[in-house]
Formats: structure tokens, C-alpha cells, sequence
């Protein structure tokens, strides 16, 4: 079965004052895996910008480029159709221990004291919280999921996008980034491939975190922060280690100038 949506990703940067050399890096164009049909697709820069496409370390589709002239915003739209089947990427090329070591944002340090905490508990433990209703891999990370919606509360402005998990897990809030990040640690610990993705979800707000689960024959998904295994109405961006790997969009500019971003995120389906 195959469902059809449109998105529209909008997203707009105001410099407090002129700045030069402003170099960008964006991940807003749906992926090209085996999911999702990209039917049309649009990607409109503020003029001035000379784009190039390409490619990440990750195979993530890149758009990159500058603008050298002094200027005080920028603004970009991400539109298109996309069609999807249920949620399933199949396996790459990349090996499957490099999704099961820690990486900066999912790292474990610190945890011990925490009272519940389960970032050190064995496989033979971790087989307690498996969900029977899915194979062994992939209902292990549900049960693992579970728990990460149950212990955290979702908070905007309790992080930031230098949380890791482990400071997460001693807060027990944070926002979807942080249940990601929460979750691939659990995961990993237990000995699953597991990877952070970023995309559009079905509805009106911002991007959204999710994370991706080897499940012994492709990758699939579950969004811990809404405690759902993910089967239609989510569009993949990227994915990679954690957060760091595949920012949305990331830049860097010549100046001294503050600045504030505003983003907008509609996906329906039609």
C-alpha cells in the first residue's frame, strides 16, 4: 500500500546586522531510500546563493553553498510530493557496528548514579523489556522505546542541541532529539544497530528526531517520543551517529551579527 503527502519545509534567518562569506549546509530534501518515491521536488534560496548538491559520509543528500556579498537574511523552501510504502530502509554498505559503538551525544559516562538508570544493564536483562508482538531485535527496541517515553518528559527549552544522553537521562526531559539519543544509547548497550534520524512528521510544527532499528533484515523506525513504531506519515531527511552527524541546517558567516531562525513544517496528506 502507498500513500501520498505533501510537504513544505520553510525556514528564515534575520541578521541583527550585515554579514559577509555566509557559507551553508542544508539536509531538508526528502532521502532516496526505499521507502519514499519523490515525485516533485523544489529547493528556492534567497538570490545571491550559489548552491551545489551533493552527497554526505552517510549517503544523505546534501545542498551546500555560499553567498559573499553583505546581507542581512536568507531564506529557503523545501516542497515537494513525496509517496511512501510502509517504513522500511533496506540494509547499505555501511558496517554494522559502526550503529552499535557510542558516539559524542549518545555517550554513557555518568549514568551509574542514576537511580532506574539502564544504560549498563546486560542483554539477558535488557530481553525482559522485548515486545513478543515483534522479532527479537526489533521488539527489544520497542520495549526500549517504551521506557524512554514512560521516564522522560517532553520539555522545549530544558536541553539544547549539545545534550547528550546520558545528561538527559539525568534530567529526564528533553525533546525529541534528546528521546533519540536516549533511546540509541539504550540500544547499543543492549547490542543493537541503532541511528538517529531527522525528517518531516505528518501535521503542522518543526523538524522531528526518530531513530532507526537494524532489525536483522532492514532498518526501521520507531519515534520514542511519541511511543510509536513508525509505519506512514514520516519523511526522512538524514540520518547518522547522533544529532551532530546530519544537522538539518548548519552555516557559518563572516560578521558579528546575532540572528534569529525561524521554521515552519506542514506535511499533509492528500
Amino acid at each position: 500500500m502507498s500513500r501520498r503527502y505533501l510537504y513544505n519545509y520553510c525556514t528564515l534567518v534575520n541578521f541583527g546586522q550585515p554579514v559577509v562569506n555566509h557559507a551553508v549546509m542544508l539536509r531538508c530534501q526528502p532521502a532516496q531510500c526505499s521507502y519514499i518515491d519523490i515525485e516533485e521536488e523544489h529547493l528556492v534560496m534567497s538570490s545571491g546563493y550559489r548552491m551545489r548538491y551533493g552527497r554526505d559520509a552517510f549517503d544523505n543528500r546534501l545542498a551546500y553553498g555560499n553567498r559573499r556579498d553583505a546581507h542581512t537574511s536568507m531564506a529557503y523552501v523545501s516542497t515537494g510530493i513525496v509517496s511512501m510504502t510502509e517504513y522500511k530502509v533496506a540494509a547499505d554498505a555501511m558496517p554494522l557496528m559502526l550503529w552499535r559503538l557510542p558516539s559524542r551525544l549518545t555517550c554513557c559516562a555518568g549514568t551509574d548514579a542514576v537511580p532506574g538508570s539502564r544504560f549498563d544493564m546486560p542483554a539477558t536483562e535488557a530481553a525482559t523489556h522485548r515486545d513478543p508482538a515483534f522479532t527479537a531485535d526489533f521488539g527489544l527496541a520497542v520495549g526500549i522505546a517504551h521506557e524512554v517515553h514512560a521516564m522522560m518528559e517532553y520539555a522545549p527549552g530544558a536541553t539544547d542541541v549539545s545534550t547528550t544522553a546520558a545528561d538527559a537521562m539525568v534530567l529526564r526531559r528533553g525533546v525529541c532529539q534528546d528521546y533519540a539519543h536516549v533511546m540509541i544509547a539504550l540500544c547499543r548497550r543492549a547490542g543493537l544497530a541503532a541511528r538517529y534520524v531527522c525528517g518531516f512528521l505528518c501535521g503542522t510544527g518543526q523538524t522531528h528526531a526518530w531513530v532507526e532499528v537494524f532489525d536483522g533484515y532492514s532498518w526501521r523506525g520507531i519515534d520514542p517520543t511519541n511511543d510509536v513504531c513508525i509505519d506512514y506519515g514520516y519523511i526522512k531527511l538524514a540520518h547518522g551517529r547522533d544529532a551532530s552527524y546530519c544537522p538539518v541546517n548548519r552555516g557559518m558567516f563572516g560578521g558579528d551579527a546575532r540572528h534569529t531562525m525561524l521554521t515552519d513544517v506542514k506535511v499533509t496528506e492528500i
